[in-house]
């Protein structure tokens, strides 16, 4: 074969290569390699855990590793920016919540990004939080927690994770149907919602709330007691702890979701394989088993509708927040 039949053989070979090669975008269909979920509170709470059972449902339907990776702090600021900032890939997102979205924008100033400019995935999960108090304390039920809130509310004690937060959110709601001005009450700072039920079992703080995952371990071992369940109906791990309604405040309702997002400008078919996977993974019976003993239930919501969910309990947050 003469020199200018081999330069041609070769050419010929280099253009059906390319034509036999699939592109990348084939070859590397979403997810192709690990997916970090970044959670914005201390291991321990209803979104950590909840975060691990969904990664466990993940890795079994898309044979990829997904990594909790926790971020506490700074109100959730410094997770959620790392995420906003990540590469729009779909492989670094955000275990999401009130606290990290509708509650956002609205307690915390000067942000350094836009809440709503974040893409949101859908909603998995949710959980009623649960009014508790030490089993040594005078106040026995809700009604005594209202007694005493409207005796003196300035000396009344209560757990909070510094502004954003179901602990804030549930408390917020609570002095406003009794028509006291949270400002003039004693909020106690925390690192994350888990740390509530041992202060409070500790009578360091008077009343605390909670998700069942962070109050069970102490209400089953009776170093806690659980007086009210904020929700329209009795939950079913407690169903001998009356609802806030029973209680005189029908008002009082705090379902703390859990969802999932990631930064601005995901690409759709990284979008529909969240919001396909949420949507099996809400229906498969072992994770329902697998969240019902954090106090999960499930509650699928699809992406194309959660940013007009988020923007509406913003409002009310607005409201609660006014002060």
């Amino acid at each position: 074969m003469n020199r200018h039949c081999s330069r041609a053989v070769a050419i010929l070979g280099a253009c059906l290569a390319i034509l036999v090669v699939p592109p990348a975008a084939a070859q590397n269909k979403y997810p192709s390699r690990a997916i970090d979920l970044i959670v914005p509170f201390a291991p321990g709470g209803s979104t950590g855990l909840t975060a691990r059972a969904l990664a466990q449902a993940l890795e079994e339907r898309w044979k990829v590793p997904v990594r909790v990776v926790s971020k506490p702090g700074g109100n959730t600021v410094p997770a959620v920016e790392e995420v906003m900032r990540a590469k729009p890939d779909g492989y670094t997102v955000l275990a999401e919540s009130p606290a990290s979205s509708s509650m956002l924008e609205v307690v915390v100033k000067n942000l350094p990004m836009k809440v709503m400019d974040r893409t949101f995935m859908g909603l998995l999960a949710q959980t009623p939080m649960i009014f508790i108090v030490s089993p040594e304390s005078p106040l026995k039920t809700l009604q005594d927690v209202v007694a005493r809130a409207r005796q003196d509310s300035s000396t009344l004690t209560w757990t909070s994770l510094g502004g954003a937060g179901a602990q804030d959110y549930t408390f917020r709601q609570f002095f406003k149907a009794l028509d006291i001005d949270v400002t003039k009450t004693r909020s106690v700072a925390l690192k994350g919602g888990a740390e509530a039920p041992t202060i409070v079992a500790s009578g360091h703080v008077m009343v605390g709330a909670g998700s069942w995952s962070a109050i069970s371990p102490l209400v089953g071992s009776g170093k806690l007691r659980a007086i009210a369940v904020a929700s329209p109906e009795r939950f079913p791990a407690t169903p001998d702890v009356p609802t806030t309604a029973e209680a005189g405040l029908p008002s009082v309702k705090i379902l703390f979701w859990f969802g999932v997002s990631g930064p601005p400008n995901l690409p759709q078919d990284v979008i529909d394989a969240w919001d396909d996977a949420l949507k099996d993974i809400a229906q498969d019976p072992k994770f329902h088993q697998r969240i019902a003993t954090l106090g999960m239930v499930p509650y699928f919501h699809p992406a194309a509708g959660v940013a007009k969910m988020v923007e509406a309990e913003k409002k009310v947050v607005e409201d609660l927040w006014s002060k």
